[in-house]
């Protein structure tokens, strides 16, 4: 995919290039060695990740890796999904990431818009700006599919440092007249705007055992529990042998044709 001149001289300023999922095979497989890293080991368990392969068989053009050229090493990827919506952006659905990925692989309709899924980058290259090239990246593969309305379920990075805060107050927090959280600090930056909280877009369950395992943590009776990558709570049930984590998230809008407007 040819990048706009601008955006493609910053990559060629950190020596990287573009490749996407439709370039070669086995992407969804190389992509591990950023994927994996960038998730405490509990994300990867939410059932709905089960469709990752399919997502990327259906829509190979919209995951995408920065990848440097002398090294050839893989230091980002991003993830999005074109799907289709009828109502007003304001009402999307609760279940946030969780129902992007199941709308968009049902596809019983044109895309009309396109979810962000997800984007990593190696701990030693946060922080320089490369979050805000790996939107840009995922604004020209939806514009170039004619989708200029990018939504995303946020994971606000540091709402894990207040896990008992509810979402719907941490937005509200603020330093210097910016969100105080960084990821949605840079969202906001390129003029995306929230639209709401997403109380449960992702819902992660397994058994007492299971969640131990995840976690590195024992688990010795029921209650709720602060686990670390988490935004909330686990609830653990020992009478069912049950722990449960459900995530909020935040929608927000990247609305590229009101800006070209």
């Amino acid at each position: 995919m040819k990048l706009p001149p601008q955006l493609q001289a910053d990559l060629d300023s950190r020596k990287l290039k573009l490749i996407q999922a439709c370039d070669m095979d086995g992407f969804v497989d190389t992509a591990d060695v950023v994927t994996v890293p960038s998730w405490p080991e509990f994300m990867h368990h939410d059932p709905v990740a089960n469709n990752w392969y399919t997502m990327h068989e259906m829509y190979p053009e919209f995951q995408f890796a920065l990848i440097e050229t002398e090294s050839e090493k893989w230091i980002a990827v991003g993830n999005s999904i074109p799907l289709h919506f009828d109502g007003a952006l304001e009402d999307l659905p609760y279940t946030g990431w969780d129902w992007a990925m199941l709308t968009g692989i049902k596809a019983d309709k044109p895309a009309n818009l396109f979810s962000a899924l997800a984007i990593q980058i190696l701990p030693d290259y946060r922080g320089g700006g490369l979050s805000t090239i790996m939107i840009k990246v995922m604004q020209e593969i939806g514009l170039s599919h004619g989708l200029s309305k990018l939504i995303a379920p946020v994971r606000p990075n540091k709402k894990s440092d207040y896990p008992l805060i509810p979402m719907e107050s941490y937005i509200e927090w603020s330093r210097d007249g910016l969100p105080f959280d960084p990821w949605l600090r840079v969202h906001h930056r390129m003029g995306a705007r929230i639209l709401k909280v997403c109380p449960e877009a992702m819902r992660i369950h397994g058994t007492i055992k299971s969640w131990e395992e995840w976690t590195g943590l024992s688990f010795q009776s029921s209650g709720d529990y602060i686990v670390p990558g988490a935004l909330s709570p686990v609830k653990i049930d020992f009478e069912n042998d049950r722990g449960v984590y459900i995530e909020a998230n935040v929608w927000m809008l990247h609305d590229y044709n009101k800006k070209a407007n």
